[in-house]
């Protein structure tokens, strides 16, 4: 007789399974079997603050970057990483409802004991002053924002870290590339066919 797999559940369909493919007994899952349920250890809704606070104090776990936006006297001390994945911000022109895409870099900065880490978006001061401080510890001090005579507002910030461990001073100096005026070197040339310069000849 055709067994009916409308009420045969998902439990022995899967026990009859496995012993067909094993060549065993198919096995009784019994009347206090647990029901299997795809959502019971992936999600918990509305977990209170004690659980979030022993996931965050659990020395077994590492967690990844949280963003975190860096008030006007705020400390971050820990290793700078580098940089973290891009950010995007849309912003809509009210005037004729275009959007532009801003893409802005971010900065990962990990706790001294290697758990947590957060992320800070970057500024023009930060991409200048940290690349010499990645890979060990750095502390970061967001300063007032300043106004310049552009009409621009900057944010200043305040970034250090420990001495080189062989005494060399970390440098910030921007060597700019030599600009070579071809033209001018081209007129103090001698003519072609003459090797010998025009004031010799006189």
């Amino acid at each position: 007789m055709a067994e009916n797999k409308g009420t045969t559940s998902k439990n022995e369909q899967w026990n009859k399974a496995v012993a067909k493919a094993t060549g065993g007994d198919v096995a009784d899952p019994g009347a206090n079997a647990p029901t299997l349920s795809s959502s019971a250890t992936l999600v918990r809704k509305e977990v209170d603050k004690a659980v979030v606070d022993a996931i965050m104090n659990d020395p077994a776990l590492e967690f990844a970057p949280q963003i975190y936006s860096l008030e006007q006297g705020d400390l971050i001390e820990g290793i700078l990483e580098g940089n973290g994945p891009d950010a995007e911000f849309e912003h809509k022109d009210m005037a004729t409802g275009i959007v532009t895409t801003n893409t802005v870099q971010t900065w990962v900065i990990r706790s001294l004991d290697g758990r947590q880490r957060i992320s800070i978006l970057s500024s023009a001061q930060l991409d200048k002053k940290l690349p010499g401080f990645v890979g060990g510890p750095v502390k970061i001090v967001r300063g007032k924002d300043i106004n310049t005579n552009a009409g621009r507002r900057v944010t200043d910030y305040l970034v250090a870290g420990p001495k080189l461990p062989n005494g060399q001073s970390r440098s910030w100096s921007v060597v700019k590339p030599q600009v070579i005026d071809a033209t001018a070197q081209q007129a103090a040339l001698p003519a072609a066919g003459n090797s010998t310069p025009e004031s010799a000849t006189h």
